[in-house]
């Protein structure tokens, strides 16, 4: 029996100092030669190799350790039953933190020179995707192993499934919807989007189930895929964050229209934050019943800054107009008795 436990303590020991020797090759060894290639794939993967190869090494020595003492049958068959079940649970870490290193790679190198945002809202869909179908199909070897009757499991699972479905029937439909987005990709993170309910903000985080929208009032609005997909969305930011203003002005009726309007071209023309193309127009669009009303068309560079242009634009046409003693009206109402009778300022 002595002999018999200084063999198992042997070949724990042994097994032991072998893993770390494997470890020390790769990490001081190989790495310092994957550092002179010029991708970082290798240099990840020898990383995620070290745990996962440890626990091996070291699992099959405590395995084979065992098999040297005297057990009786029953623990023997435990002990290959539970060897079993942590190989396949040692290979499904280790085929993960490989994937993980590739999807890592993936991500800090080739993703970022593409064109395409899809792989960079792709990724952590497929980075969760893997993890669930190598963890189930892990069960379903074990499963296989032990004698489990996987047909009628799968149709016990099927009866189910298909009674969850019915009751996270919306959920489904957000997740769904969620998958359409990220292929079709109408907006992408970063870009100013307006929702059904008419609120205008930059898109946050597009979710599997929701996405995140973050007003100008920097308040985080939660819409629902499902609800995007079956609305019509407007995208400030695609296909250029160019934007279109337009502002209309009132004058009084008498005023000199050729000097409205060359008043209102001057100043879009000046102005540094209008762009020079598409150019600027004014166009006479009615006799109001107060006021001859124009319309000034013009472009900016960027729609985050349409309110201060905006602000920017009025000041400057409030003060021309002072200066060029041209009028803005605005309606008087006056009531004599029941009857009320408008008006017109001049």
């Amino acid at each position: 029996m002595i002999i018999e436990f200084s063999i198992f303590l042997g070949i724990i020991i042994i097994s032991l100092l072998l893993a770390k020797l494997v470890i020390y090759i790769l990490t001081k060894k190989i790495a310092k030669l994957a550092k002179k290639t010029k991708t970082e794939l290798d240099d990840l993967l020898i990383v995620s190799l070290k745990r996962p190869l440890f626990l091996i090494i070291f699992g099959v020595g405590i395995y084979i350790a065992i098999g040297q003492l005297p057990l009786p049958d029953k623990l023997i068959i435990f002990f290959k039953e539970a060897f079993f079940v942590f190989t396949v649970l040692a290979g499904v870490y280790l085929i993960l933190s490989l994937c993980q290193a590739v999807l890592n790679w993936y991500a800090k190198e080739v993703a970022p020179k593409t064109k395409s945002k899809f792989d960079d809202q792709f990724i952590p869909l497929l980075r969760k995707l893997l993890k669930v179908v190598i963890i189930m199909i892990a069960a379903l070897i074990i499963m296989e192993h032990f004698k489990y009757d996987i047909k009628a499991l799968v149709t016990t699972l099927g009866v189910a499934s298909l009674a969850i479905a019915l009751a996270v029937q919306e959920t489904l439909g957000n997740v769904i919807a969620g998958l359409g987005i990220i292929v079709d990709r109408p907006f992408q993170i970063g870009d100013r989007i307006q929702i059904p309910s008419g609120e205008v903000g930059d898109v946050y985080e597009i979710g599997l189930r929701s996405v995140k929208v973050l007003t100008l009032d920097h308040t985080m609005v939660v819409v629902p895929n499902a609800e995007i997909a079956k609305n019509r969305i407007i995208n400030l930011s695609y296909p250029d964050p160019k934007l279109k203003l337009k502002i209309p002005i009132g004058v009084a009726y008498g005023s000199d229209l050729k000097k409205v309007k060359n008043i209102l071209l001057g100043i879009a023309r000046t102005l540094p934050e209008i762009l020079n193309k598409p150019e600027p127009k004014v166009y006479f669009r009615k006799f109001n019943d107060f006021s001859l009303d124009f319309l000034l068309i013009c472009w900016i560079d960027s729609y985050t800054n349409k309110f201060a242009i905006t602000d920017d634009i009025n000041m400057a046409i409030n003060q021309k107009f002072i200066e060029q003693n041209i009028n803005i009206p605005f309606p008087i109402r006056q009531l004599v008795g029941e009857v009320e009778v408008k008006k017109r300022n001049v």
